[in-house]
Formats: structure tokens, C-alpha cells, sequence
């Protein structure tokens, strides 16, 4: 038993339940999210952008990163790396970085809100992690965009022992609040801001 299963359904969909959810951060509506009245994106790096591994970002990023600035977006990196690699990453997307910002904790949000004088319906965070990413822009009250992993290595150690992000997941789904597989499968449905999750709609009455 995790300490999720603790959690009333309330809490865990104000925590961990994304406003967005897509394959990749390329296949997010952003028109939507500027609709709505969002102008400043943050971005995780790993697994999000590109995969940990990596040492550089993927052109394909370089080129969103130019097509949401000319949209009006202000765009910045967040992320729980290093600096070093907050600084790579971000000098080659042409874009600010803060690092090391300690998701799920919110206080670099708060810094990036009283930095770009911004009011939380203006931002949203973009990742890859429920219990980092979604867990942090929640906690702060900002949209949550959530994409899949670009890549996963298989978790080390004791194969029984799961982690926190799997125990989430299960949790979830048991209770018919979330779908979401580490590996991509038929049952994950996507959805874009505004929209109810597939598996949330009620079927419809056949009587």
C-alpha cells in the first residue's frame, strides 16, 4: 500500500491529474493555451525535450521553441537538472533557464511569476513527470501540460520495489481517475486543454 491510496479522489486529481495531455510536447495545441489567455510556457528538459541522455536538443525543438516565441509566448526552461545543463540546453533553444528548481516544490515558480510579473493564469508548465511536473504547477495553481516520456530506461534495482510515479499511476487508474501506461499502449487517450479525457466521458445512454 502507498501513502496515495491515503489521498481522497479530490486531492489526487487537484495534484496529479494534467489540464493537458499529449504524445509530445510538438502536439499540444498552443493556440488553445494563447486562447486562453496563457503567454509564458515553462519547459522541463529531461524526458521531456529530449532524453536524459542526450547532450544536446533535437532541431525539431529549436524550431518549436522559434514558433512559440513568434506566437508571443515567453518561454523559459525548468528544470531539476543541473545548471550546466540548464545553460546548454537553453543557449542552444535560445531561450532563459532556471535550474535545479527542486520540482515538485513551487518556489521557482513563484520566483518566475514575480520575475516576468506575470498572474498564474497567464503560465503554464510543460512535462513529463505527474509527480514532479504536474505535482509542482498544480501545487502553484498553473495549467499543467503533461507529454510522455521522449524515453525511459528500465528502472534499476529490486525489480518489486516500484516507484513513485508507477505507484501514482496505479492508484489512479484503480479508481477510474487517470489512464496512463510506462509504455505506450491503446488505453491511453489524449487530450487537449479544455477537453475531457476520453475515458471520462459517459457513454452514452442506449435506451
Amino acid at each position: 500500500m502507498s501513502h496515495f491510496s491515503h489521498m481522497t479522489d479530490d486531492y489526487l486529481r487537484a495534484l496529479y491529474i494534467p489540464d493537458v495531455y499529449q504524445h509530445d510536447i510538438y502536439a499540444i495545441d498552443y493556440r488553445r493555451l494563447r486562447d486562453a489567455g496563457v503567454t509564458f510556457l515553462t519547459f522541463d528538459i529531461d524526458d521531456t525535450i529530449a532524453t536524459w541522455l542526450a547532450s544536446d536538443p533535437p532541431k525539431a525543438a529549436k524550431t518549436l521553441m522559434e514558433h512559440l516565441k513568434a506566437m508571443g509566448f515567453q518561454v523559459v526552461l525548468l528544470t531539476n537538472n543541473k545548471d550546466a545543463r540548464g545553460s546548454h540546453f537553453a543557449g542552444a533553444l535560445g531561450i532563459d533557464y532556471v535550474a535545479q528548481a527542486e520540482k515538485p516544490l513551487t518556489a521557482n515558480f513563484q520566483k518566475l511569476q514575480t520575475r516576468f510579473g506575470l498572474e498564474k493564469h497567464q503560465m503554464a508548465h510543460i512535462g513529463n513527470s505527474q509527480t514532479s511536473d504536474v505535482a509542482g504547477g498544480r501545487a502553484f495553481g498553473i495549467t499543467t501540460c503533461m507529454v510522455r516520456a521522449v524515453w525511459r530506461v528500465m528502472e534499476t534495482g529490486n525489480p518489486l520495489v516500484k516507484s513513485e510515479g508507477r505507484k501514482l499511476r496505479e492508484e489512479l487508474l484503480a479508481r477510474g481517475l487517470w489512464r496512463k501506461h510506462h509504455q505506450e499502449a491503446d488505453g491511453d487517450q489524449y487530450y487537449q486543454l479544455g477537453e475531457t479525457p476520453p475515458y471520462l466521458r459517459r457513454a452514452p445512454d442506449k435506451t
